[in-house]
């Protein structure tokens, strides 16, 4: 409590989200291992998760709109992940997809937001058996749709696909649906050797008839558009680039957890490090500063367009596909170079230094930071593009 000097009321001033985070690190770190037998993150952490605001971040409902609340989102997952990478997980790549939220109609809005109670908004991928059909006021969606990380205590699913014409033509247009989790059955499918606490299940629908009014056109909504939520750039500007960058704070942070379970485990040997021990570890270390160096300029980017409310140009998407995989295969060696050096002593389930490395390699699999379409897409546009092309290497 602090006085008002001029007042005399006592006033608490809430700790900031990366605060929070900070706070929460030790508890997070110690049901890291359960969390990850479980396949689920405990509810006690999902509690704090939302008590905290640390899924609402990007959120509409959330307070101090003026505030862009990307950057902050990206600070706390890598911070989280330190502990525990399915916890930042859920902070970044689910709970970022309330900026979504964030962009649909006020109509809309005032029925996801009814209850006036925090709101999770999974997503899920097409499926070959998935299936949405247009259907007298609405859409009717079906089938088996993939990885929908956080689903089990989500509220609403987002999906997005081509729509079925009533003559069975599939439709060139792609659909957003918002879809209440209670018409949703999850199955029991996530089962992997990293990032297993995210709960990543598939879900079926069968039947299941969303209202028009909670059906948009895809690109209407991921485009640049107006908004009159608030300042933050989130709400107007392109928002992929955001959305498909957010998974490098939990990359990042995974990999520098593992760092430092690795000096941890370095510090507790009776005998000291050897001189190859030692190289290794500066190695990896100048790696991750490079990684470290990359983001920052990624996410000083993307902040800085966003309020500029300024799109990317192809060049600069294309840069930042490429840098994003950058980061990431930086991450996935520093950490790869100190597995090996631990040798099989260390391969044990309980093991932090696994496990960061069995979530960093699942992440790094992620179709956001994958290595060759990256590259190749920058290095066709470049070689391709006419010569009278402004094409720069770097910001």
């Amino acid at each position: 409590m602090l006085e008002d000097d001029m007042h005399g009321v006592g006033k608490t001033i809430r700790p900031t989200p990366v605060e929070r985070v900070r706070q929460r690190l030790a508890d997070w770190q110690q049901r890291a291992a359960d969390a990850e037998q479980n396949r689920k993150l405990s509810q006690m952490t999902f509690n704090e998760l939302f008590d905290d605001g640390l899924l609402e971040l990007v959120s509409p409902r959330r307070q101090s709109l003026d505030t862009p609340g990307w950057p902050v989102l990206m600070e706390t997952s890598r911070l989280a992940a330190r502990a525990c990478a399915s916890t930042a997980w859920m902070i970044s790549l689910v709970g970022g997809h309330a900026a979504i939220a964030g962009r649909l109609s006020q109509a809309c809005q005032q029925r996801l937001f009814e209850n006036d109670r925090p709101q999770l908004f999974a997503s899920a991928s097409v499926g070959p058996e998935s299936r949405l059909s247009r259907d007298a006021d609405g859409i009717r969606v079906n089938g088996t749709w993939r990885f929908s990380s956080g689903i089990e205590h989500a509220t609403w699913l987002l999906l997005n696909a081509p729509v079925t014409d009533h003559d069975g033509t599939l439709g060139s247009e792609r659909m957003l649906l918002v879809v209440s989790t209670r018409d949703v059955e999850i199955l029991d499918t996530w089962d992997t050797c990293g990032m297993a606490a995210t709960g990543s299940h598939d879900v079926l629908l069968r039947d299941v008839r969303v209202p028009a009014g909670q059906v948009f056109r895809l690109e209407e909504i991921f485009a640049h558009r107006t908004s009159d939520l608030s300042d933050d750039y989130l709400y107007s500007v392109p928002i992929v680039p955001f959305i498909t960058t957010s998974l490098l704070g939990p990359v990042l942070g995974c990999a520098e957890g593992a760092y430092a379970s690795h000096i941890e485990s370095l510090r507790q040997q009776r005998i000291p490090a050897s001189a190859q021990a030692r190289e290794r570890l500066a190695h990896s270390a100048a790696q991750l500063s490079a990684a470290t160096a990359l983001y920052t300029t990624l996410v000083s980017g993307l902040h800085e367009s966003g309020q500029a409310r300024r799109s990317l140009t192809t060049d600069e998407l294309l840069r930042l596909k490429r840098d994003r995989s950058y980061v990431a295969r930086l991450c996935l060696q520093a950490v790869q170079r100190l597995v090996e050096h631990a040798g099989a002593s260390s391969m044990t389930r309980h093991n932090m230094l696994h496990r960061h490395w069995r979530d960093l390699q699942a992440m790094v699999a992620h179709r956001d930071v994958h290595w060759d379409s990256a590259m190749q897409g920058f290095a066709d546009f470049i070689v391709d593009a006419p010569a009278s092309a402004q094409i720069t290497i770097a910001p």
